[in-house]
């Protein structure tokens, strides 16, 4: 299984590099998408989402504020990651892997891992760099953000339901 968390925010992801229109004038710009308005303080809500070859886990949704430390880690996260990759697999062997962030790197988080993880890839076997290597990163989170209507989310609530709507188109 590998996972990660992503913070999905109403005014959606602008990337100035990226995201350009090309038009004969500024008017003509302005209607096709040209401007980019951002709110001072967006609908935004942190998820964190497991996927294998068997399927994604449910969302795991964190409370608002809450951000990822060793302690949500150790508690609520991989416990909710155990369950769901033994809800997918059926309790099943099945590997678990993570990246290198330092809650993730923690310890107690290693020892919990190899005690409850028949397969489990350690820290010491992790790749330098290896976003490449799990689907989240690059492919699934942002496809689940690209189908997202923004435009329909005014609260937490409706941006967790679009979330779970994308989702099922993925």
């Amino acid at each position: 299984m590998f996972t990660d968390d992503k913070i999905f925010i109403r005014n959606g992801y602008f990337n100035p590099k990226n995201d350009v229109v090309w038009a004969n004038n500024r008017n003509d710009a302005n209607e096709h998408g040209g401007i980019h308005e951002r709110e001072k303080y967006p609908v935004s809500i942190m998820v964190a989402l497991g996927a294998t070859w068997n399927g994604i886990t449910v969302h795991f949704f964190f409370q608002r504020g809450e951000r990822l430390n060793g302690k949500t880690y150790l508690d609520e996260l991989l416990p909710f990651y155990k369950m769901g990759g033994d809800r997918l697999f059926g309790h099943q062997n099945w590997g678990f892997q993570q990246d290198g962030v330092s809650c993730h790197t923690d310890k107690s988080v290693q020892k919990w891992c190899k005690k409850n993880f028949k397969f489990f890839i350690s820290k010491d076997k992790w790749l330098p760099n290896s976003p490449e290597l799990n689907p989240l990163d690059y492919s699934i989170c942002n496809s689940i953000s690209n189908n997202v209507d923004y435009y329909k989310v005014k609260t937490i609530n409706d941006l967790r339901r679009e979330i779970e709507k994308a989702t099922k188109k993925n």
